[in-house]
């Protein structure tokens, strides 16, 4: 199998040790602070040292996330704490971040990166970036299915690139693509991309279309992932890393999944599918990696666990429950003790069985005085069987699989050697132990090989077993006492472990080279602050229409971003249409750049079909750039790129690797405060790349592959006309209203249900440095467009606090929707303040 690796979760040192123990070949797990998962438990250094020592032994990998976005207050923090970690010998780190990503190129390279699945590397071009920038291994999103990953993984080997690949293949999904969610962080100031995610995806939604109802239900919340019946595919399509997801989740969760999967892997029979359900899952689909569709994913009726499905309540006499068994594929015997849930309504309720009456495969009657009602559903939830077998993984052992070849020779004065041979990842370790004043003649009985033997081979407690014992010019008549030998077992077993952990650590040379350049670099960082001109930003504008191209009349814009992406409902009409668009934007906007904005997260061949585009256009003499979200871009386009916000720019290094990239300016992300912006700009030393920030719009918090097809009724919902939205409320706080609208590609797009409105802050604003600020005035008309134009062209000049306050009000009155200063002032509101906010 190319599938030579099963990736474990661990939120707390407990659960390493039972992942480990239950047949992982690595674990992923996160430090304090960088990790995605702000809400585990998490690892002190110490306990990272003490996980890295314990997995080792074992001859399992470490891979640590670091994987949250960084600005720029943190970048000395962060690099110190990444050089902790290569000290320790951790054997992978998972980034997010582009600008981490540089610096470790830069500065650590020796330190294995992993690309997280934030980064969203969909395409190719994106993972030839990831191989020119150090990365070993691109975690893809859970968006791309396994033809997709068969060409890939055929391309990668036909241009010679050495690049992992590895996916999930159980647990929770994501709703937003790649997880680049920002509907959490707008509305509780809880970021993903910082770990703190509130899982608004979980909540009840209400969806409506033109003042109806047409749907309801946890209408944004997914199925569980599981891949069990698809490993050999998954394996041929060149995947290295099935990922198991789950830091957040319970000891005897890890364990189920973990043994069910090692056990599924290795071809051992028994009924590791079923103990798969009987652990939390929001019922399984084999995902969109497998080619289910949107509709399949969704799990729309239930956002929480539920078990496996045994069948129905159809007599109740008394205390007396008579159960139906209606899932015989899957039949499971209860037992005392195990716990099963009742569903009716929608609502579940659940106990644990104490009395059991009668059991058959075709029905269950137990004893009860829980309220129940014939037609209930029942599922069993949890196995006491299964709990109770996993208690055997709770306790540290260290298994013995690496075989050791070991020599012995003497020299004519009976001093002993032992030579000794392994291998770790394919590299040979080997050793010459001396033996001291041990071996002497015999006045008796001599010592045998087969004694000297059965005394070495006691390796029990060490990650070692003995697969040969030679012997060498082993004079005759020799004696050695027993307590000797196994003194010298217990000799050569320490050193063959000593030198075992110190393969996984980098030489002392190494980490004194690393050190110098981290203190070069840390000196001149802190000594760094760009004093570069101060900049006069112009305004760009996000438009999706070209009526709104009449109301720039008489402004000095910089660029105009046309996003057509949801006019059409399908590829074929987006691809004939948009060139002719484009032609006639083109004529209508001679003084401004205008760019064209791609649809998010699009594959290669798209990519290379809208540049087609872009050529034949500039044939004609029309000279268009681009605006997409993936750093491969310079690797298609030979015209001007621009980012979106989905790149996540929140550092310099990010502004430098993704210059480096090819890219003529980014737009800076929107989740972070003005401090940070202000600091992001003071260390830049990028030049010849234009930062960008949108200060009026209602932002897209959500791109997600899901199309609102079967819904809770069963039926699809489709917008024939494209440019038309649905309204997504929340049922519980009804003023949490969303549009939707949907690309031609039928990704849905999510758009905030409060306006980002930072006219009162442009005074500080437009001093920051920034190149331009961005207007967003898609989803609305010509006149909103004007307005919004001539009120922040207005505020670049010179105006006081009070007339940019009064801006407010007018802005208030004639916006579609609550205004309000997005994470601006504050930053995310639940993180520990310090200097950044």
């Amino acid at each position: 199998m190319v599938l030579s690796e099963l990736l474990a979760p661990a939120g707390s040192y407990d659960v390493l040790v039972i992942a480990v123990n239950a047949g992982a070949d690595a674990v992923y797990i996160a430090g304090q602070q960088y990790g995605a998962r702000a809400f585990a438990k998490n690892f002190t250094m110490e306990e990272i040292e003490k996980a890295v020592e314990y997995a080792h032994l074992n001859g399992v990998k470490v891979h640590v996330t670091v994987n949250t976005s960084i600005n720029n207050f943190e970048i000395a923090d962060v690099m110190n704490y990444l050089f902790k970690l290569y000290q320790i010998g951790i054997d992978a780190v998972i980034v997010q971040d582009f600008g981490i990503c540089w610096l470790l190129k830069t500065l650590i390279p020796d330190l294995e990166v992993h690309g997280s699945t934030q980064m969203a590397l969909s395409n190719y071009s994106s993972i030839k970036w990831a191989a020119k920038n150090n990365i070993k291994r691109v975690v893809l999103p859970r968006e791309i299915n396994v033809n997709q990953i068969a060409k890939t993984h055929e391309q990668l080997k036909k241009d010679n690139i050495n690049m992992e690949i590895e996916v999930f293949g159980h647990g929770a999904l994501c709703y937003s693509v790649s997880g680049n969610c920002y509907m959490s962080s707008y509305n509780s100031g809880r970021s993903g991309n910082r770990g703190a995610c509130a899982q608004p995806c979980r909540r009840e939604y209400r969806l409506k279309y033109r003042g109806y109802n047409i749907g309801n239900g946890y209408l944004l919340s997914t199925h569980d992932l599981a891949t069990y019946n698809n490993l050999d595919a998954i394996s041929d399509a060149g995947v290295t890393s099935l990922k198991l997801e789950g830091r957040m989740k319970s000891g005897d969760y890890i364990g189920t999944i973990v043994n069910s999967y090692r056990n599924i892997l290795d071809g051992n029979t028994g009924d590791y599918a079923k103990n798969l359900h009987l652990v939390f899952n929001r019922k399984f689909t084999n995902g969109y990696i497998m080619g289910d569709k949107p509709g399949e994913v969704m799990g729309r009726g239930s956002s929480g666990h539920e078990g496996l499905y045994i069948g129905d309540i159809v007599k109740i006499d008394g205390t007396e429950v008579t159960i139906e068994i209606k899932n015989k594929d899957n039949y499971i015997t209860l037992k005392k003790g195990d716990g099963i849930a009742f569903k009716y309504n929608g609502k579940i309720k659940g106990i644990y069985l104490e009395d059991i009456v009668k059991q058959d495969e075709n029905e269950i009657v137990i004893n009860t005085t829980r309220l129940v009602k014939e037609g209930t559903e029942v599922f069993i939830s949890f196995s006491k069987s299964i709990h109770e077998n996993l208690k055997k993984f709770q306790k540290e052992v260290i298994k013995n699989n690496i075989p050791l070849s070991l020599t012995l020779s003497w020299n004519e004065d009976l001093t002993g050697f032992v030579n000794v041979e392994y291998y770790l990842d394919d590299e040979l370790i080997n050793f010459r132990h001396k033996v001291i004043g041990k071996f002497e003649k015999a006045k008796n009985k001599p010592i045998t090989k087969e004694k000297i033997e059965k005394q070495l081979s006691k390796t029990g407690g060490t990650p070692f077993y003995i697969d040969e014992i030679k012997f060498h010019n082993m004079p005759d008549n020799l004696f050695i006492p027993i307590s000797e030998l196994n003194q010298i077992r217990r000799e050569v077993l320490s050193q063959a472990q000593d030198l075992l952990l110190n393969h996984y650590t980098p030489t002392k040379k190494s980490v004194k080279a690393t050190r110098k350049k981290l203190n070069e670099f840390y000196e001149d960082y802190e000594s760094f602050n760009n004093i570069s001109k101060k900049k006069n930003p112009k305004i760009s504008l996000f438009i999706d229409n070209l009526d709104q191209l009449k109301s720039i009349s008489g402004f000095d814009l910089k660029r105009i971003y046309f996003d057509g992406n949801c006019l059409y409902n399908n590829p074929e009409d987006y691809y004939e249409n948009i060139p002719k668009l484009l032609e006639e934007a083109s004529l209508m906007t001679p003084d401004a750049e205008l760019v064209w904005v791609l649809s998010s997260f699009i594959n290669e061949k798209e990519a290379s079909k809208c540049n087609e585009i872009v050529k034949e256009l500039e044939s004609k003499g029309i000279i268009i750039s681009v605006m997409g979200d993936f750093p491969g871009m310079g690797e298609i386009f030979d015209c001007p790129v621009y980012g979106n916000h989905n790149l996540n720019v929140w550092n310099s290094f990010t502004v430098k690797n993704l210059k480096e990239a090819g890219f003529n300016g980014l737009i800076l992300s929107s989740e972070l405060s003005g401090n940070e912006i202000k600091h992001l700009i003071s260390k830049n030393n990028t030049e010849d790349i234009d930062l960008e920030l949108i200060v009026n719009g209602n932002l897209e918090v959500i791109v997600s592959k899901d199309d609102f097809s079967n819904l809770n009724d069963g039926k699809d919902f489709i917008i024939h006309n494209n440019a038309d939205y649905a309204i997504l409320e929340d049922k519980k706080r009804k003023k949490f209203k969303y549009k939707v609208l949907f690309d031609y590609n039928k990704q849905s797009h999510i758009i905030n249900k409060d306006c980002l409105c930072l006219i009162e802050e442009m005074n500080e604003i437009k001093h920051l440095g920034l190149d331009s600020i961005i207007l967003d005035c898609r989803y609305s008309n010509e006149k909103y467009t004007t307005n919004i134009l001539s009120i922040y062209n207005d505020s670049l000049k010179d105006r006081d606090d009070e007339e940019l306050s009064k801006y407010k009000y007018q802005i208030m009155d004639f916006s579609q929707s609550y205004i309000n200063k997005g994470n601006y002032i504050e930053g995310r509101l639940h993180e520990d303040k310090h200097e950044n906010s």
